[in-house]
């Protein structure tokens, strides 16, 4: 059966679901496709200068970091990144703001009648999309986000100014591999030579490194170029002459300290004074997000061991303010469900589970089971969705009780909604 393609006219809504219905494989590595259509249309002769972003964890919060830097001294700034929550229009942003869906249908009727039999994946129809819409509006810098791994991600068609790498840890092995360092080589794959490679991971695997130094990347390590330490209520930060004190932010210091020193070694760094001021009031939907404050409710996006690991943390400070933790946890089937759990059982005194709905969802009994193998873990009850569990739970949450509801961008996404109704 032939697909109706949408056109110039058509709703936002119709071509997603066109994108959707013209490639069914969610996930196919390779850049050759994507690089063919990208010089059909000629996407790749830009004036912007283009930050890639890869990593397990951090990217998003990294990127939105450098966003704020670089608005805050004036520069046009385009950002890419995935998944989005609510809506597609989150995927990308142009001065720190959504655009209108018109914007959106614009590329995608541009990279359809330019990429003639070659197949996209939806992620790839996204990425060139972006691509479109910030050189059409001649942004200064792109900030883009890598999906996934690095070497063959579709993002790698472009020349970088300069490469990011923010953590590693294991996420997604059926396609990176089941080590760190497998997972690092693949991530390295963004390096160019003799270009700017900042990495942030606090223990790089030495497959980062021996690749870097192979092509002749210049890279910027965290723990020997750079450093950070957290302290109460500040971070402080070094690297050459800078030996920065700062107001601790609402995301991890370690993004902030790989994203100050990229800008750094860009010479893009502004003042001390800008840099208080923007890390004061950066705020990244579904990390950490406050979501209530009677009941009171977070909600985060952690959903492998590094991103729990960090969300325990900042749990860890409620506890020792008096707080009893009860988790929700709704997660993907392909996920490490038993790491992520114990990542945070030690600061959750109650748990319950949602199923998630779609192919790749998991149900609330899995989560049940994987919890069994965690001693001393309280389960309280297992609902069939995110909303169903907090349509029973709020209303009978004590007030010494802080509800963290977590385990993927679907259950951020969830549980955002139900606060919005």
């Amino acid at each position: 059966m032939t697909k109706t393609i949408p056109s110039q006219s058509s709703s936002l809504d119709d071509w997603l679901c066109y994108l959707e219905s013209v490639h069914p494989a969610n996930i196919e590595m390779g850049l050759e496709r994507v690089a063919t259509v990208a010089n059909n249309i000629g996407l790749l002769n830009t004036s912007s200068k283009i930050i890639l972003i890869g990593g397990t964890n951090g990217k998003g919060t990294t990127a939105r970091c450098l966003e704020s830097l670089l608005l805050a001294q004036g520069y046009r700034v385009g950002t890419y990144a995935s998944p989005h929550l609510i809506r597609y229009n989150e995927r990308v942003r142009v001065n720190g703001a959504e655009l209108d869906d018109q914007y959106h249908v614009d590329a995608f009727n541009l990279l359809e009648q330019g990429r003639g039999d070659t197949p996209l994946t939806y992620f790839e129809y996204g990425t060139l999309g972006a691509l479109a819409i910030f050189k059409r509006l001649e942004v200064d810098y792109v900030l883009l986000e890598v999906g996934l791994g690095g070497r063959f991600d579709a993002t790698n068609i472009v020349t970088p100014y300069a490469s990011i790498i923010t953590t590693i840890d294991l996420d997604h092995k059926e396609y990176l591999g089941d080590t760190r360092e497998l997972v690092a080589y693949d991530k390295a794959g963004i390096f160019r030579a003799s270009t700017p490679a900042i990495i942030g991971d606090l223990n790089i695997p030495h497959t980062m490194t021996d690749y870097g130094k192979e092509i002749n990347a210049n890279m910027v390590l965290s723990g020997s170029d750079f450093i950070f330490k957290e302290h109460a209520q500040s971070f402080s930060w070094q690297f050459k002459e800078h030996n920065l004190e700062l107001p601790k932010p609402a995301i991890p210091c370690q993004n902030v300290a790989t994203a100050l020193t990229a800008l750094s070694v860009l010479n893009l760094l502004p003042s001390d004074e800008v840099i208080t001021q923007c890390l004061v009031n950066l705020v990244v939907e579904g990390r950490f997000q406050q979501l209530s404050a009677e009941p009171l409710v977070y909600t985060d996006v952690a959903h492998n061991p590094e991103s729990a690991r960090y969300l325990a943390t900042k749990l860890a400070s409620y506890k020792d303010k008096g707080f009893k933790i009860h988790a929700l946890a709704a997660m993907l089937a392909d996920k490490d469900k038993v790491g992520v759990l114990k990542e945070v059982s030690d600061v959750v005194d109650e748990w319950s589970f949602a199923s998630l709905e779609g192919p790749r969802g998991d149900s609330a009994a899995n989560l049940h089971q994987a919890l069994l193998s965690i001693p001393n873990s309280y389960f309280k009850q297992g609902y069939n969705s995110v909303e169903a569990a907090l349509d029973t739970i709020l209303p009978n949450q004590p007030s010494n009780t802080l509800l963290i509801v977590f385990g993927s961008f679907f259950t951020v996404a969830g549980a955002i909604h139900y606060f919005k109704k």
